[in-house]
């Protein structure tokens, strides 16, 4: 039977002296170095479930973005029929804002709401000159 070494930590690979004194770590020996199949497995499988998080959170990105992108494209549409029927809509305002001031409509409210008439015989008042200037 041989004598125990000292306290073994198989998680970080190493074994404890039993001397109190010291604080010097011993190294594992080649044979504890070398892993299980069932760790290389697991490290294997590990890295396998990593990259498919990887790819598939690539995935529900890229889908994400292009849901996005035709969320604001429809939304864009939608904002520009808006702005042609409000263009429409300026447009037929500004035509009644020139027909309101027209020559023709203010005199024609004129003749038939405060009674006035085209004058038939127009006075002329004479200016004088005077030479002296």
């Amino acid at each position: 039977m041989s004598a125990p070494r000292g306290a073994a930590c198989p998680i970080l690979g190493f074994v404890m002296p039993l001397r109190p004194g010291s604080r010097s770590l011993v190294r594992p020996s080649s044979r504890s170095r070398r892993l299980s199949r069932t760790q290389a497995l697991s490290i294997g499988t590990a890295a396998f479930l990593l990259i498919a998080g990887f790819v598939a959170g690539l995935g529900f990105l890229h889908l994400w973005q292009t849901t996005r992108i035709e969320e604001l494209t429809a939304s864009r549409q939608s904002a520009a029929a808006l702005l042609a029927d409000i263009e429409g809509v300026n447009r037929g305002l500004e035509f009644q804002i020139e027909e309101a001031f027209s020559l023709e409509r203010v005199a024609r409210i004129a003749r038939e709401q405060l009674g006035m008439i085209e004058p038939t015989v127009v006075h002329y008042v004479p200016v004088t000159t005077s030479e002296s200037d």
